[in-house]
């Protein structure tokens, strides 16, 4: 059951992505909440829209390291469950809102990025000691941020590849980072 709280944070998503942080009133987030507006009921669960935000931050960064870099052999499974990960919705408020947040950002930064690359090197590292694992995250990792924010900036055909063709090629590159002598292309 969707409770009030999760329904604000819900709308809160919903109207910063749309609208932008700024632009977005109590009364928009209540009336995408199906709230009344100006009843106050935002209110009962949150201080203001600032207050709403970190919570909506919270959704992102409080994610144990399997949900933002999965464990498993199947690397194409891997690589749909980050792309779903990172939602067009939130990159928007990151890319348009958080300048005026620092704490915010710098809170994504270092948990769904850093920590991504971090658990992606240490898996490299543990597989493939010739290579620099540090680098190779970021490549991995970065190719899969860029497609995500391709489709989330420009359009669902921004990136020229499917979703399904870009993940079997980026699979097929992880798994030769991860085993160099099993590479088949």
């Amino acid at each position: 059951m969707t409770t009030a709280r999760d329904r604000v944070l819900q709308a809160a998503v919903t109207c910063f992505a749309d609208k932008g942080f700024a632009a977005t009133t109590i009364a928009d987030i209540e009336r995408a909440a199906g709230l009344t507006p100006g009843a106050g009921g935002t209110y009962r669960h949150f201080p203001s829209k600032k207050a709403i935000l970190e919570a909506v931050i919270d959704g992102v960064v409080d994610v144990p390291d399997d949900e933002i870099a999965p464990p498993g052999d199947d690397v194409e499974a891997t690589a749909h469950e980050m792309l779903d990960y990172m939602r067009a919705d939130m990159m928007r408020i990151f890319f348009r809102d958080l300048d005026d947040f620092p704490e915010q950002r710098g809170r994504i930064n270092q948990r769904t990025l850093d920590g991504s690359y971090r658990v992606v090197a240490e898996r490299i590292a543990q597989k493939n000691h010739d290579i620099d694992a540090e680098a190779a995250a970021a490549v991995i990792l970065g190719s899969l941020i860029n497609f995500r924010v391709n489709e989330a900036l420009i359009g669902p055909d921004a990136n020229g590849v499917d979703r399904d063709r870009f993940v079997a090629t980026w699979g097929k590159i992880y798994r030769a980072v991860l085993d160099p002598a099993g590479a088949a292309f």
